[in-house]
């Protein structure tokens, strides 16, 4: 198999505690967040300068992120620290633009869960980010239109189905007109929705995206449990309990579909909680976990994380603001509460915080739960996104037409995706 990021690893990231100057120039961060998290984020920058005095010059882009780092990365002008979703590590490693991070070093390090610290180990077993951030997922129902129709909170699949059938077909906001549709499901191929979306799925049927070998790994989409996984999916869309623009639906397209009443169950994270308490409201809404597959019950686990850049000669100030957002007081000031923002902590990452006592809302401890128990992170190969998109490219195709061949999509899938894992240098022999 190939080394990976061999010219990262060469950049050991010692995150000793010293007592050293403070950097004159102001620390650059990028994040991965948006308009929606920016008060947050301004609070914890405010609270992180008060206490430190190292200044911070914080950029923040969402949609094309991935872009703009890239660019930043070949013209020589990358920022000391990048958070970013633990899931884009590989592709960083790839650009060789990560300082490897020594785990055992770092303050506060030792208080963080260890599935979180697993999202962002490399193949080799290194560690180049440290985690802030996780989430898991549940899913809303509206409860006012499940207690109006006389149903019991689902706890299977076919449980799951029956419900989405009747918010469909028994006009449960009572205007008299067939347009509301049972389950909202994001399955576009674009950035690979589809294969975020079917994971819970795959994994609650007892399916797997990849089987790990010795010596590596192998695409295993073409099982009995995967196919049922994908039929069962397909069945919602076909038979017409999903929004009729699932195929070609991101997130952003099927998030306004369940806020505005259009539809009555939605998968999603805890940073739904906020704007769906206020549009369709608090009181017409529930938080439940996944309905069990065959397998039992799973649920993606996904986060943030912290990493530096092999070109900052800040790392000490770097590494101050990192153990800042992993500390007590960060992962607070970051869930937002009290303050008018979506936080940038959605679960607490740091054992010591109990998300029950922080967050008013008990839904959080029904996600806080869920990742605790039954979170799966995805396959941590040297590049997951690409094989993400090569299987949402996979399931969507399958999906988008109800007579296809689900185990001969399956099989297809899984060579595209044997050749991917080659090119990485991680296919099993």
């Amino acid at each position: 198999m190939k080394t990976i990021c061999t010219a990262a690893s060469a950049a050991l990231m010692t995150f000793a505690l010293a007592s050293t100057a403070l950097a004159s120039d102001p620390l650059k961060v990028w994040m991965r967040y948006g308009d929606n998290e920016k008060n947050v984020l301004d609070q914890i920058t405010k609270d992180f300068t008060a206490k430190t005095g190292v200044e911070i010059d914080l950029f923040l882009a969402n949609t094309d992120f991935e872009t703009r780092l890239a660019r930043a990365a070949v013209g020589g002008s990358l920022p000391d620290v990048v958070v970013n979703d633990a899931t884009a590590m590989g592709q960083m490693l790839d650009m060789g633009i990560l300082k490897e991070v020594d785990r055992s070093a770092v303050q506060g390090g030792d208080q963080l869960y260890d599935v979180a610290w697993q999202s962002v180990q490399a193949q080799d077993g290194k560690f180049y980010g440290v985690p802030t951030s996780a989430q898991a997922f549940a899913v809303f129902i509206r409860k006012d239109w499940r207690e109006k129709l006389g149903y019991d909170v689902p706890k299977t699949w076919d449980e799951l189905a029956e419900l989405a059938k009747a918010f469909t077909e028994k006009d449960p906001d009572g205007n008299g007109k067939a347009d509301t549709y049972g389950y909202v499901m994001p399955v576009s191929a674009t950035r690979g929705y589809a294969s975020w979306f079917l994971s819970d799925l795959i994994w609650q049927a007892g399916g797997d995206f990849l089987a790990k070998k010795d010596n590596g790994y192998t695409s295993s989409l073409a099982t009995p449990e995967v196919e049922k996984a994908v039929s069962f999916a397909r069945d919602m869309i076909c038979n017409g309990y999903a929004q009729p623009s699932a195929i070609t639906a991101t997130t952003g397209d099927a998030t306004p579909v369940f806020s505005s009443g259009q539809a009555g169950i939605y998968r999603s994270g805890p940073y739904h909680l906020a704007p769906f308490s206020k549009e369709p409201g608090r009181d017409k809404i529930e938080v439940i976990a996944p309905p069990a597959g065959p397998a039992g019950q799973a649920e993606l686990a996904e986060g943030e994380a912290a990493f530096i850049t092999v070109s900052s000669t800040q790392d000490d100030a770097a590494r101050q603001f990192i153990e800042y957002l992993i500390s007590a007081e960060g992962q607070q000031t970051g869930m937002a509460v009290g303050i008018d923002s979506s936080p940038i902590v959605r679960l607490p990452v740091n054992k010591t915080v109990n998300v029950a006592e922080i967050q008013p809302d008990k839904a959080w401890a029904t996600y806080a739960d869920l990742y605790g128990k039954s979170g799966h992170y995805f396959p941590r190969v040297p590049n997951w996104k690409p094989i993400r998109q090569l299987t949402a490219d996979g399931f969507n195709k399958i999906l988008s037409d109800c007579s296809s061949d689900i185990a001969a999509g399956l099989a297809a899938t899984d060579e595209t995706v044997n050749v991917e894992l080659a090119n990485q240098g991680v296919k099993a022999d």
